[in-house]
């Protein structure tokens, strides 16, 4: 399981970089004050993705103006601040190391052999050599990351992603994660940590993933409406995963997002 409001963060700002343009094209319209004498319409969500936005949006609202703003960027800051960048891969690459066995489990239920033989290479490699996964010494041999989740088996198989959420504190996900998340958990050595320790080794991987939308910040407290743009940019970034990198989705500005989120995963 994984901190998804701090991944989000990051996906979101970034893809605001490319999309900008376009906000700017229709600021004028969006943020025009409606004519006096007219009575106010009623706004009504239409997105079949999100039945339930008007739930999802009130969470949106305590995850971003307020666990984030006043808990996870105040850490994300000072954790950026004060630990050296080289204990910062450091714990970034340990962490990361405890989802290889699994990634390899779930490259292999999807025929994906090259992968699976990745994921079993640099969790060998990086347990032994790489001091416990603190040093990621299989990217440096040819060996990249690129870990699968069971979610993307299901996806691979035909499973939709089903209706989108966005949870207190966790942030977006949709139901094929809901449903699935525990599945990976089974595996060695994930399978042998205590409640604390997968409470540490979330919240460590939630840590420096949103340590890296910090230059970007500014640009998701600009976007006209952040949540829109959380979950356009959520939901291209489940499709990314899925493929492996192939987006299908046509957007304009894709190249800007796929780099970042190759370098995300």
């Amino acid at each position: 399981m994984k901190l998804n409001l701090a991944l989000v963060v990051a996906i979101a700002s970034i893809s605001f970089t490319g999309l900008a343009h376009s906000v700017e094209k229709h600021k004028g319209d969006t943020h025009a004050e409606p004519q006096k004498g007219k009575p106010e319409t009623e706004v009504k969500y239409m997105d079949e993705r999100d039945p339930f936005e008007s739930f999802n949006r009130a969470m949106w609202n305590l995850n971003y103006n307020y666990l984030d703003r006043y808990v996870l960027r105040p850490v994300a800051h000072g954790y950026n601040d004060y630990v050296p960048n080289f204990m910062q891969d450091g714990v970034d690459n340990f962490v990361h190391n405890l989802d290889e066995p699994s990634s390899l489990v779930n490259n292999t239920l999807q025929g994906k052999w090259k992968w699976a033989l990745n994921a079993g290479g640099r969790f060998t490699i990086n347990s032994t050599f790489g001091i416990l996964g603190l040093v990621d010494v299989a990217d440096k041999m040819g060996l990249p990351r690129k870990q699968d989740e069971f979610a993307e088996v299901l996806g691979y198989y035909g499973v939709p992603n089903g209706p989108y959420f966005m949870l207190p504190a966790y942030g977006p996900t949709v139901t094929r994660e809901l449903a699935s998340n525990w599945v990976d958990d089974l595996y060695f050595p994930l399978s042998d940590l205590n409640f604390w320790q997968k409470v540490a080794k979330v919240g460590l991987d939630g840590i420096n993933t949103r340590v890296k939308a910090i230059p970007q910040e500014k640009l998701l407290d600009n976007a006209l409406d952040p949540y829109t743009f959380v979950k356009d940019a959520y939901l291209q970034h489940l499709d990314f995963k899925l493929h492996d990198g192939r987006v299908t989705q046509k957007q304009g500005d894709d190249e800007l997002i796929n780099d970042y989120l190759d370098e995300l995963n």
